[in-house]
């Protein structure tokens, strides 16, 4: 395991600008400002473990309650291949809860994280890493993760996507202010439609503050993502409700041979759990 999740070696190799005179003091303030130290905290306090055990560790002493409904449906999923899909209201503890949540009950379960969140090396068996944002080509790493993951579902394994591929966002919608996912990424939607497996919607309660979606509709998505760690540090006492919808079988799926009315039927499925009881 690394001795930091992010060390000042890892932030002097990301730019120049941390290899010159006052690099270490340009370090030691962007540390600070992005509450690396924070994260830093956390994976020091869990790294013994891996897995959805370092995931249950780390929730815990985040002091974060996970309130599952209807986990007994991943019981009939114990050695079968299956896609979850989850709004991502949060960008990190959504994350962490889906593999604990599913990862514990079921084996060789995968996630599609984004490359922020695939630091952590404690975690890394259950992850295939991709880079969410656009670019005018495709990376390497995103399309050997899309790869990657037709291949763990193709040996009978389990997935899960966050299909927004980016955390959730505030709009105006009908006369309000609403916290919903972007637009969903139509090569996930494709991998689900070749796929052939059912597909389990799962939805996470709750969203960071106000605050962080203000940064990402006025500053971009960097600036965003710079106070991730800090939305961290607020979740203590944080209770998040995640619940597990019925198995949509793969022939249901079927019927949807456009990536849009298949979004709009898996988006649909999983936002209508917030309402479940």
């Amino acid at each position: 395991m690394r001795d930091k999740l992010v060390s000042y070696d890892d932030i002097r190799k990301s730019h120049p600008i941390f290899r010159g005179k006052f690099g270490d003091k340009l370090i030691k303030w962007g540390t600070r400002f992005a509450g690396l130290q924070y994260a830093n905290d956390i994976y020091d306090n869990s790294k013994h473990l891996t897995g959805p055990a370092f995931c249950k560790d780390a929730l815990d002493k985040l002091e974060i309650t996970r309130t599952i409904r209807n986990g007994e449906i991943l019981d009939q999923f114990k050695d079968v291949p299956f896609i979850t899909v989850s709004n991502h209201p949060y960008g990190h503890i959504d994350g962490i809860s889906l593999i604990e949540t599913v990862g514990s009950r079921v084996n060789n379960f995968k996630v599609m994280v984004n490359f922020i969140l695939g630091i952590i090396d404690t975690m890394e068996e259950n992850f295939v890493t991709v880079v969410p944002y656009k670019t005018k080509k495709p990376t390497a790493t995103s399309i050997n993760g899309i790869k990657e993951c037709i291949a763990h579902i193709r040996d009978g394994h389990p997935l899960g996507f966050f299909p927004a591929g980016s955390t959730s966002r505030i709009n105006f919608i009908k006369g309000r202010w609403v916290f919903t996912d972007r637009e969903w990424q139509t090569s996930i939607l494709k991998l689900i439609q070749k796929a052939n497996v059912p597909v389990i919607p799962i939805h996470f309660s709750g969203r960071n503050s106000v605050y962080y979606y203000l940064l990402r509709r006025f500053f971009g998505w960097k600036i965003k993502t710079m106070q991730l760690c800090h939305e961290l540090a607020n979740k203590k006492d944080h209770e998040i409700v995640i619940t597990i919808g019925d198995p949509i079988p793969a022939l249901e799926i079927d019927k949807y041979q456009d990536t849009k009315d298949l979004e709009l039927f898996l988006r649909t499925k999983t936002y209508a759990l917030a309402n479940t009881k």
